[in-house]
């Protein structure tokens, strides 16, 4: 006789739907008969033979990459009951079932136990290791735990009786939820959205899209998500293999989406919050990781210095700018610009976003210990000509980082400043001495990407065009705000009524040549270096901007939502190195 809790079974039931091994009359069948029989939903459907065992163990295995282990080859332990309690392996039907060193295999029967890791991470101090078995494979080794001690056979776990159980749905397609997540996230794609966020309040449920940077509600979807929300999210839970069961802590998760030719990966976070669980998917368009260096939108002059940077033999290269601005796809491009079979290139990644023919990514699993810094020693063990760590966040990465750069190595990486100069202050912040920084650094690329108006439907904004006292406070001299130009969004067909077609780049390319490295040494302020840079030709993103907004490209508000906070502060400028 079968022996799982409503949870496991159900898990089961989902991830047969999911397969289509059920269909959704097969579900009604189940479902009416095991009310008639008076047995579980699980148990009528092996019973109708509408599944099986084998069937049902090949597709968990499948889905979540984990060994079967056929538990009748094993042997008691009495070791192993002692540092499992029995009640536990019982009630959550796992069985422990062999020891090596510190690692502690475990078999279970479904997708639910996989967030009882590291609570038995916890019970017992050991590194679990997780395999696939039967149902009845699992449900026969615990009897024989039984069996082998009378003291647990005399037993009742009275603490289990009064337990009350979760129920979890059966996800059916009766409603359409599967056609509706597909549908969304295919409209997502088509729109360009980089994130679909879906989230439910006491009385109404919200779904929107992020296009080219800004959020913006999908109204025509609401009334479905209020009505099917729980379903919505089991939908989402199984795409990305997590457990729909368990919604008190975060999940996270990821997923690959085909659409006709296209094939995208998704990266699933779901949140509990009060009013239910957040979900926010985050879409990776593979196009975005095979763009050219060239495509990006740098100046001829600033490319010739990034290919001269990114070829040296060693040094450091940083990108710097706010989440979403476009860092990724710039390292990205960067790599396959300098990658052959001849350079050996590893990646420290959280988490990879793209998978890249020919170069080594790792992914940072802090909740294991492996940080950046760990990934960035053990590098340095393979070999590499050319290193990317994908954020540095803490003054022992910095440096080790840099001396890695002065040692051989051409190293890459990310912060998170307003600006070029700024990321020289941020690393003497965070305690870098300035020699290493003069050394090592070469080119810091800092960037915003901005949204480009509508060529269809952009019209002249009369209020900012002719007023020259706004656009001489943002710096455009009265020669040039004379004649300015300027335009703003209206909205039409071509561009979804948002006024806006797409995202360009803003860069500042900041080339630390023997003026740059002289005034790093001399303690320098910000105010100082910027004065240093533009003697040498350096072009702020401000500058960028002020000649795109008189051409036409972006509005007055886009370069205020983004250029502006790139500009210098008062504070910024006398603020002093700290070593």
């Amino acid at each position: 006789m079968l022996r799982l809790d409503d949870t496991s079974e159900q898990n089961i039931l989902n991830m047969l739907v999911e397969h289509k091994t059920l269909n959704l009359e097969q579900i009604k069948r189940i479902k009416s008969t095991s009310k008639e029989v008076g047995k579980t939903e699980l148990e009528t459907a092996l019973e109708l033979e509408l599944a099986n065992e084998e069937e049902i163990l090949k597709i968990f295995s499948d889905s979540y990459s984990l060994p079967v282990v056929e538990l009748k080859n094993y042997k008691l332990d009495n070791k192993l009951i002692k540092i499992v309690p029995f009640n536990y392996i019982e009630e959550n039907s796992l069985v422990p079932f062999e020891i090596s060193n510190n690692t502690l295999k475990i078999a279970i029967p479904d997708p639910s136990k996989l967030s009882l890791m590291k609570n038995i991470q916890t019970i017992t101090q050991m590194n679990p290791e997780l395999f696939a078995a039967s149902i009845s494979d699992i449900n026969n080794f615990i009897n024989r735990i039984k069996i082998s001690d009378p003291k647990i056979s005399n037993k009742e776990n009275i603490a289990q009786q009064g337990k009350k159980k979760v129920k979890t749905e059966i996800l059916e397609d009766d409603s359409g939820v599967i056609t509706f997540v597909n549908k969304i996230i295919s409209e997502a794609i088509n729109l360009g959205a980089s994130d679909i966020h879906i989230e439910h309040f006491r009385d109404s449920s919200r779904m929107r899209y992020r296009v080219d940077g800004i959020l913006k509600t999908v109204d025509q979807h609401t009334k479905f998500l209020s009505q099917h929300y729980s379903y919505v999210v089991s939908r989402m839970k199984m795409l990305s293999k997590l457990d729909i069961a368990e919604k008190r802590k975060p999940q996270d998760g990821s997923a690959t989406f085909k659409q006709e030719d296209l094939e995208v990966d998704l990266r699933v976070s779901i949140l509990p919050t009060r009013h239910g669980e957040r979900v926010v998917m985050r879409i990776l368009n593979k196009e975005a990781g095979e763009k050219k260096l060239e495509e990006l939108g740098f100046e001829e002059k600033d490319l010739v210095k990034i290919k001269k940077a990114v070829t040296s033999p060693q040094g450091m290269v940083l990108v710097t700018g706010p989440t979403g601005s476009g860092k990724t796809t710039t390292l990205y491009s960067v790599l396959q610009f300098i990658s052959n079979p001849s350079i050996n290139i590893l990646t420290a990644e959280d988490p990879v976003e793209f998978d890249l023919e020919g170069i080594g990514q790792v992914s940072i699993r802090e909740d294991i210990g492996y940080t950046f810094e760990k990934a960035l020693r053990s590098f340095l063990r393979q070999d590499p000509e050319v290193i990317l760590i994908g954020e540095m966040r803490d003054k022992i990465t910095v440096d080790t980082a840099l001396k890695a750069s002065l040692t051989g190595h051409l190293v890459f990486s990310t912060l998170h400043t307003n600006n070029a100069l700024g990321s020289v202050i941020r690393l003497l912040d965070m305690g870098t001495p300035n020699y290493l920084i003069s050394s090592a650094l070469t080119l810091i690329i800092a960037q915003r990407l901005v949204r480009r108006l509508c060529s269809e439907c952009k019209i002249i904004n009369e209020k900012i065009a002719h007023n020259q006292k706004i656009l001489n406070s943002i710096g455009i001299d009265s020669s040039q705000s004379s004649r300015a130009r300027i335009y703003k969004s209206k909205g039409c067909n071509q561009c979804n009524q948002s006024g806006h077609k797409g995202r360009m780049g803003i860069y500042e390319i900041l080339e630390i040549n023997k003026d740059m490295k002289q005034a790093i040494l001399t303690n320098k302020s910000q105010g100082e270096l910027e004065v240093i840079a533009k003697n040498n030709n350096f072009k702020t993103m401000q500058i960028m901007g002020h000649e795109l907004l008189l051409s036409g490209e972006i509005s007055y508000e886009e370069y205020e939502r983004q250029i502006q906070s790139a500009e210098l502060s008062l504070e910024e400028y006398e603020k002093q190195e700290k070593v």
